[in-house]
């Protein structure tokens, strides 16, 4: 039906040359786009959380519990940025396990 589609009249239509193929439309391009966003996304509110945390802690005053909960907040997103690092060394070496490519730097910059 498609080649039919494709040759009404019996002129084949073809596209243009300059249209470039193979881009984010690809199911694999859309999943690594994904998994780089998360990952990013997970940087990111670590990294605001350890300057949260880290202003906590300043302007704690000296109250114990204060300083506590800024470094239990510290500690688990410390904990929380191995954690994100770990499965994303997994997620690639999985990837590469399966015989894909493993790019370690985001592409969708």
């Amino acid at each position: 039906m498609k080649y039919l589609s494709l040759t009404i009249g019996g002129t084949p239509i073809e596209a243009p040359k300059e249209v470039p193929t193979g881009g984010t439309d690809t199911l694999q391009k859309l999943i690594e786009i994904g998994v780089n966003l998360f990952f990013l996304g997970g940087i990111l509110a670590a990294l605001l959380m350890i300057i949260y945390s880290g202003i906590q802690w300043v302007l704690s005053g000296g109250d114990k519990e204060k300083i506590q909960q800024a470094r239990e907040r510290l500690i688990y997103t410390i904990v929380g940025l191995i954690v994100i690092s770990a499965s994303f060394f997994i997620i690639k070496a999985v990837i590469v396990a399966f015989g894909g490519k493993a790019n370690f730097w985001p592409t969708f910059l």
